[in-house]
């Protein structure tokens, strides 16, 4: 019950400030507040008028519009494609930097391993072009029991 007498004392001071803005308006008509009609008419035939000329912020003017919709439509294809083309470079271009960058990093990082039945086996030697040193330590030695 509290929450429609709330509902109906917020509706009945909105149609109050409407009722005083209404008459508010009304006032004002009748002291001259308003432009009469002809000069409302007259300011906008000049803003039409002047839109045609590029007067306003983004308008465009008349030489700048396209004349017909077959030639809009041809604007906007031609938009359409060559964003799409930049698109497509832009994708081209970092799939061959993904690959450049597989096929120059990845070599480095390939390791090797030995497993016979499914045991893994350390690897005592490898040949390689390279002069190369590997040290590596088993410290599985012993089973996990220390002395």
């Amino acid at each position: 019950m509290a929450e429609k007498r709330k509902w109906n004392d917020k509706f009945k001071l909105a149609m109050g400030e409407l009722e005083y803005k209404i008459q508010r308006e009304r006032r004002g008509r009748m002291q001259g507040g308003w432009p009469e009609p002809e000069k409302v008419e007259a300011w906008n035939e000049e803003r039409k008028r002047q839109r045609g000329c590029g007067q306003y912020c983004g308008s465009v003017s008349a030489a700048e519009r396209p004349q017909t919709k077959k030639e809009y439509k041809r604007e906007q294809f031609l938009k359409n494609v060559a964003v799409q083309t930049a698109k497509s470079a832009a994708f081209l271009l970092a799939s061959v930097a993904l690959i450049q960058g597989i096929v120059r990093f990845l070599p480095d990082s390939i390791t090797v391993s030995s497993s016979v039945g499914g045991r893994e086996l350390p690897i005592y030697c490898v040949e390689t072009d390279k002069k190369q040193v590997a040290l590596s330590f088993d410290a599985a030695w012993g089973g996990g029991n220390l002395r």
